[in-house]
């Protein structure tokens, strides 16, 4: 059976972003639809959507998930539910014994009870498995250790779509934070500001990437990937490895074409004397010159806290980055713009952060307090932005441009953990 869409659900406000990256990928942009939340990739006939589904989880920066779609049919009632449901060749996609899950949503349809419609299409699916292989007692077993199909159902305006959940996890969990720990930065939000920022396009004028709140390291681990052009999935298990219609020797060979890559894998392009360059701030005239075209990326980042800074070391470890990063415990508050010049010898600095603001700090005053501490870092003595120096900071609090004393040169809504942001953009040439 061909396949022929693959649905990316992605934040809000990072759409874009993710067609950006499948064009990059070398997908055409007429392959692609952009909605509100969501980017649709349409396959040709002549293109593999098991191979296109390993590619994009390993290398999407921007998306949440990786989505097969199996079906769209009408249903206004639940009889056609199931009806077009078991009538899918449910045991041509789903192997013995995994468990079932079935999860999605519904708007503006006749079909709007979840729990009702999560009901139907799995007695549906299982319905149809039983009729081929003739299950004892007509149960269908399900064992989580097996391995686990999840299915997701969207019902808008009375048409069914109905799709396979190809990663697992949701792709901003790239493997290298621990399980229990939750950034307030969501990695995909964090490649997606560095991305807008146009990060690796300065690469060339050595410019140096400085986080002054980096807290478990997030800005600067996504910007160690970007700038070594490792895929952010690289490290990670997805659950498209287990099925059947996808597999493992295709997310292996998608794997060992992201290492080929990558100048953290691969010790062709960049052996362990440039990695010991790259932390040591050394410019290496032997660096890959499509990358660095005349000197390493340095990026920067410090925090108050040494549970961060230790948190955010390990990180970076287990991310396979930490040569690339260097961090220190320091004060926002004693920190000066002249001293920032002579450590990094260079005035081309771009800023990025997350400040700690009104919903994640619990005293507004000490929120501003921050915030202006960080607007001196980047203006000159006349109060505007310094030459060379560029700020993209992530904020829901409505006072930063008037603490900055002018407006940013972009703006751009985000969201943040269901938190409506703004990521203001200012820089002087």
């Amino acid at each position: 059976m061909f396949f022929n869409k693959i649905y990316l659900p992605t934040l809000l406000g990072v759409e874009a972003l993710t067609s950006s990256e499948l064009q990059d990928l070398g997908y055409a942009k007429s392959q692609i639809t952009v909605d509100d939340g969501e980017v649709t990739l349409h396959l040709d006939s002549n293109q593999d959507a098991a191979n296109s589904i390993a590619e994009l989880n390993f290398n999407l920066r921007t998306a949440e998930r990786v989505l097969l779609g199996l079906a769209e049919f009408d249903a206004d009632n639940f009889d056609q539910l199931y009806d077009k449901t078991f009538n899918l060749p449910w045991h041509e996609w789903v192997d013995y014994k995994y468990y079932l899950e079935i999860i999605g949503y519904s708007r503006k349809s006749r079909l709007h009870s979840i729990p009702t419609c999560q009901k139907i299409i799995k007695k549906a699916l299982t319905d149809k498995l039983d009729l081929i292989y003739g299950y004892p007692n007509g149960v269908v077993p399900e064992d989580r250790g097996m391995g686990n199909y999840r299915i997701q159902f969207s019902i808008i305006n009375d048409k069914v779509k109905i799709r396979l959940d190809t990663s697992g996890e949701p792709l901003h969990k790239r493997g290298y934070r621990p399980v229990t720990h939750e950034a307030p930065l969501r990695e995909t939000l964090a490649a997606a500001i560095l991305m807008v920022s146009f990060y690796k396009r300065n690469l060339k004028n050595g410019e140096v990437l400085y986080d002054p709140f980096c807290g478990s390291g997030t800005f600067l681990i996504e910007a160690a990937l970007i700038a070594s052009d490792t895929a952010p999935g690289i490290q990670r298990h997805f659950a498209g490895e287990e099925y059947r219609i996808i597999g493992k020797k295709v997310f292996a060979r998608a794997r060992e074409l992201a290492k080929e890559k990558s100048l953290i894998y691969n010790s062709d392009l960049l052996n362990e004397v440039q990695l010991r360059d790259l932390k040591s701030d050394i410019t290496s005239s032997q660096t890959s010159s499509y990358i660095y075209p005349g000197s390493a990326p340095r990026i920067f980042g410090s925090d108050i806290s040494s549970d961060s800074i230790k948190l955010a070391k390990e990180n970076a470890k287990r991310a396979g980055v930490d040569d690339l990063i260097h961090f220190e415990k320091q004060d926002i508050y004693q920190l000066k713009r002249a001293n920032l010049l002579k450590k990094f010898s260079t005035d081309r600095i771009l800023f990025v952060a997350n400040p700690p603001y009104g919903e994640r700090l619990a005293d507004q005053e000490e929120a501003k307090n921050l915030a202006n501490q960080l607007c001196k870092l980047c203006l000159n003595e006349k109060r505007s932005i310094a030459r060379g120096t560029r700020l993209s900071v992530l904020t829901s609090d409505d006072y930063f441009e008037k603490i900055m004393g002018f407006k940013a040169n972009r703006r751009r809504k985000l969201y943040n953990g269901g938190i409506r942001c703004t990521l203001f953009h200012y820089f002087n040439f």
